[in-house]
């Protein structure tokens, strides 16, 4: 795997599998409301797939970025090469990575009850219920994505 630490193919000093998990994390919130819109259209079995097929890539990737990231040492090394205040990237990151764990969750638990209740979703209170968790859900998705990027832009190009 000595592929990851490659140079990416981005204009900074990232390593390529740093590269890979931000695009992945800045595009991730644009398909994962593309797959919002079709339950919003009808397209109830397209939403499923979507948001299953996402998360499932989501969760991947997180181990593919965990994976690269301790075997290049953790953080630390990342972050000395930056030249923002070492204790604002540490609690941006701790804020990143709390927000995340949250939105996993949210995102575990509003697939697990789309599918159970997937026969019972046309009922007005199921889909109510449904989006209702899947609001924040989206919310966190994109806040996580905002942040990791971010996160990206602090460590490599400040």
């Amino acid at each position: 795997m000595n592929y990851m630490f490659k140079d990416g193919f981005l204009p900074t000093e990232a390593p390529l599998f740093m590269d890979e998990v931000m695009v992945v994390v800045a595009i991730l919130p644009f398909l994962v409301a593309f797959g919002i819109s079709q339950a919003k259209k009808g397209n109830i079995k397209l939403h499923i797939k979507l948001q299953v097929l996402l998360f499932i890539i989501g969760i991947l990737f997180v181990g593919y970025f965990e994976y690269g990231a301790r075997v290049m040492g953790g953080f630390a090394p990342i972050l000395a090469k930056s030249s923002l205040n070492h204790t604002f990237l540490y609690a941006f990151l701790a804020f990143h990575v709390l927000v995340a764990i949250a939105t996993t969750f949210l995102w575990s638990y509003s697939i697990y009850f789309g599918l159970r209740y997937y026969k019972k979703i046309s009922q007005k209170s199921f889909r109510y219920s449904h989006v209702k968790i899947a609001k924040p859900t989206f919310f966190g998705i994109a806040l996580t994505s905002v942040t990791g990027v971010l996160l990206y832009i602090f460590m490599y190009v400040f």
